[in-house]
């Protein structure tokens, strides 16, 4: 519905012209006659033209009151508290049945990826050890050469180093007395 609303002080007036009133039962009414419908006259000396507009206002100012709100049966209510309950614990099982089913495909997530990490370590530990028993290989051959200048180990060849004379600290030695024994009732345990 659109309606144009004209100010009352509005400089540009048009002439006296009023637009031509309709059928009684047209389904079209002017914006002022329904606020004054709605809101009663404007004027002092205004009085509605027919008895129906002053019905229709009177009766739309008339309250209608409500009945009592009767108490609902036993049985309905349980089964009502029954729904509560049910909806409940099916929000709750929805619930912890996404947070189980997110939680296996991460648990399968990093198991496939730490999978992957474990094999790769295998393959480079089987690397490793080829390549350290292909070194120690080439260093046996280089050493059985004559040329790199290196001699078999002779036991004769062993060098004995002496062990060094210990010398004595000014430290008290400690006492074979127990612990327990030097406090007046105070235990001590050995190993402090």
């Amino acid at each position: 519905m659109t309606a144009a609303i004209r100010s009352p002080d509005s400089p540009r007036s048009r002439s006296g012209r009023k637009p031509a009133a309709g059928p009684a039962k047209s389904k079209v009414t002017s914006i002022a006659r329904a606020r004054r419908a709605k809101t009663g006259p404007v004027l002092p000396n205004y009085s509605p033209a027919n008895d129906e507009q002053a019905q229709v206002r009177q009766s739309a100012s008339v309250l209608k009151v409500m009945p009592a709100r009767q108490q609902q049966p036993v049985w309905l209510r349980s089964l009502l508290q029954a729904q509560r309950a049910s909806s409940v614990a099916a929000v709750m099982l929805l619930g912890g049945a996404l947070s189980l089913y997110g939680l296996t495909v991460y648990g399968e997530q990093r198991w496939s990826q730490d999978y992957q990490t474990l094999e790769t370590l295998r393959l480079q530990e089987q690397q490793l050890s080829a390549a350290s028993e292909v070194l120690k290989h080439q260093l046996a051959k280089e050493a059985q050469n004559p040329e790199t200048g290196l001699a078999p180990q002779n036991p004769g060849d062993t060098i004995f180093l002496q062990p060094a004379p210990e010398t004595r600290s000014p430290v008290a030695a400690p006492n074979s007395e127990p612990a327990f024994k030097k406090g007046a009732g105070v235990e001590t345990p050995l190993g402090y």
